[in-house]
């Protein structure tokens, strides 16, 4: 993806969490800080500009402790994220289906078919119709693409457990990458040349997948299908919090 910035990304007076993202609305919310998101844009900025991976770093510190409000917010944020995410495990750990909303998906319907079209049929029954959609949809994309990469035609056999390890751990890291691009609006501009735009993109990609593996793939047990939806979707969710807390010191 390109990360050059049309707009200047959510002013700091906007909501912490967006009513539709919010899997705790009766919890309330506490006031967002002034100009939350300054701090951790001129730091990013920085990186981009340099390439400096201490400034990546404080960058990321910056926007764990204020600009998206903490942990425990940005678990909350992340909402419809998680949620899809364990919507997404349900579809792949069985045969026997998984309903998102009205929609039914079957990974069985989907065989013989080409692993683009199943690809696109999987996203399209559990990309929710709401403000992280397109989030959604291109996280979904880019973690069930690289996970099958060498499939060509679609066979449920080949989603093994390792498939969706790798799946479940690449969505949510996906997601927290395209919130971080979003929120960072303008601060991508400073990249001089597309050299430097894509190293900034490849290097912040990889510092989210390192500690979201980390910290998701212990969680995900030996026994992998017999974790619940609902427990799936507390997995991505404790995972954004343990991240965020690890991202927290960061100077």
């Amino acid at each position: 993806m390109g990360t050059s910035q049309s707009s200047s990304g959510p002013q700091g007076g906007s909501p912490l969490v967006p009513p539709w993202a919010d899997d705790q609305p009766q919890q309330p919310l506490p006031l967002p800080l002034p100009a939350r998101f300054k701090p951790f844009r001129q730091s990013l900025g920085g990186f981009v500009a340099s390439g400096d991976r201490s400034k990546l770093e404080s960058a990321i510190g910056h926007y764990a402790r204020k600009a998206s409000g903490g942990s425990v917010i940005a678990a909350r944020r992340m909402g419809s994220i998680t949620n899809a995410g364990g919507h997404l495990y349900d579809v792949l750990r069985t045969t026997r289906g998984s309903v998102f909303g009205e929609v039914a998906i079957n990974l069985n319907d989907l065989a013989g078919k080409p692993c683009e079209q199943a690809i696109s049929s999987i996203i399209q029954a559990l990309t929710p119709a709401d403000g992280d959609a397109e989030k959604i949809r291109s996280a979904m994309n880019h973690a069930l693409v690289e996970a099958l990469d060498e499939v060509e035609i679609f066979n449920p056999e080949s989603i093994t457990d390792d498939v969706i390890v790798n799946i479940m751990i690449s969505y949510l890291s996906e997601s927290i990458f395209l919130q971080i691009v979003m929120d960072g609006g303008k601060a991508w501009n400073k990249a001089e040349t597309s050299t430097q735009a894509i190293y900034a993109e490849k290097e912040l990609r990889e510092l989210i997948k390192v500690i979201v593996d980390r910290h998701m793939a212990p969680k995900l047990s030996d026994n992998l299908r017999s974790i619940t939806r609902e427990q799936m979707i507390q997995i991505n969710r404790q995972t954004v919090i343990d991240v965020w807390a690890e991202w927290e010191v960061y100077q």
